[in-house]
């Protein structure tokens, strides 16, 4: 660990050279469509600092133009409206299962140019560049993916991803969907594994790529084999790992060293569903599992009829639950409906900042469900035990 940690000294010293990969700055968007109804809109949507940002444009003359100022490269969606639904139609619509015409890319400060003969899935970049490699990682993945949509949508068919309409209600779960929903989250779970040949590949074969990076971080998961993602890293290239994604990167794999078992679980406080703060250290003297998740995740939400039959099985022996959610502001009263419907009894707190609420870049968790099991002295007992693991962990220790 000594070596990632003078690795991270050096990334942190000023850059003696400028780097090619710009990050903060102003981006324009052109998106040239040639068979363009004049009537369809376009929207763009991307989140930062748990904010929803959503612009819209207009057909000018078969080319659509968004403009605006990024800090670093960000995750957006691009959807066309065909049939002047209005963007939360649209969004409504793709909640329930509906097929919507959109496209993920990456916003970054540069001019980027995106064409396509009528819809705006089927569109493509010309030249090189971040969003190129995206395209080509996504093709890699896409029959990974077409299943994963397959089986989130039977996943929604049974309640278990909510609509955007506060008014939907959660399907009641039977015996026999609860053990469907088990085993559609196992095959979730073995899509997952699937996916880690194709990253390896990818990042070994395109090391000056910025998705190099994003492919590492997803490989690398919520609690990597140091001794084997360091190697990985230093071989992406300079640039790469000195943008502001790569020096987090960095930093993560250090942090590593402060959430392992044994160590005292970092302190935090943070608002609950009625804005009272709720500090970690005030349930010292209990075990406590501090549960991350969101009520937009499936895995999630499947996941929490067993969880509460674990909480109601040793919650007086000396037991309890936080839970931290990934939710954000403008998702609250769907946070609120997925405790009040899943029955979630304990404590819940959020700052309401999706996935960059403060306590989960202090616990380092870059996927959920994730937990960690805290003794009554606030040392980490455990991390990362599916429920099972779980169950046996508590049967041993609060006997």
């Amino acid at each position: 660990m000594k070596k990632i940690a003078t690795f991270l000294a050096v990334l942190l010293l000023p850059c003696l050279t400028i780097a090619q990969i710009k990050e903060k700055g102003a981006f324009v968007l052109n998106v040239q469509i040639q068979q363009a109804n004049p009537n369809v809109k376009l929207y763009l949507a991307y989140q930062f600092d748990g904010k929803r940002i959503l612009d819209s444009a207009d057909n000018k003359n078969g080319t659509y133009t968004f403009a605006g100022t990024v800090e670093r490269p960000l995750h957006a969606t691009l959807v066309s409206d065909h049939n002047q639904l209005g963007i939360q139609q649209l969004m409504k619509s793709s909640a329930k299962g509906a097929s919507i015409d959109a496209m993920k890319i990456y916003l970054h400060p540069d001019t980027i140019n995106l064409k396509t003969e009528k819809l705006v899935q089927n569109g493509v970049f010309p030249g090189s560049g971040m969003n190129n490699d995206n395209e080509s990682l996504k093709g890699l993945l896409k029959a990974i993916d077409d299943e994963r949509k397959a089986i989130s949508q039977q996943l929604r068919s049974r309640g278990f991803i909510i609509s955007t309409n506060d008014n939907t209600s959660r399907l009641p779960i039977s015996e026999a969907d609860s053990i469907q929903i088990r085993a559609l989250v196992t095959r979730l779970d073995s899509l997952g594994a699937a996916t880690r040949p194709v990253y390896k590949k990818f990042i070994t074969d395109n090391p000056n790529s910025y998705i190099a990076l994003q492919s590492l971080i997803m490989y690398a998961g919520s609690f990597p084999d140091v001794f084997v993602i360091e190697p990985m890293f230093n071989r992406l290239s300079a640039e790469v790992r000195n943008t502001s994604a790569g020096r987090e990167f960095a930093r993560f794999l250090t942090d590593r060293e402060n959430i392992l078992p044994g160590t005292k679980a970092p302190g935090f406080t943070q608002s609950d569903t009625e804005g009272k703060p709720v500090s970690l250290s005030s349930f010292n003297g209990k075990y406590v599992l501090i549960d991350f998740w969101a009520s937009w995740c499936a895995p999630c939400r499947a996941a929490n009829p067993e969880l509460v039959r674990l909480y109601n099985d040793f919650k007086d022996r000396n037991f309890t639950i936080l839970g931290v959610s990934l939710d954000e502001q403008a998702g609250k009263k769907l946070w609120l409906k997925a405790i009040k419907d899943d029955q979630l009894t304990w404590t819940q707190v959020s700052d309401l900042k999706h996935w960059d609420n403060s306590v989960v870049k202090l616990y380092s968790v870059r996927a959920i469900p994730q937990s960690f099991l805290i003794d009554p002295d606030g040392i980490i007992v455990a991390r990362g035990l599916n429920l099972a693991e779980l169950r046996e962990k508590l049967q041993e220790i609060l006997k």
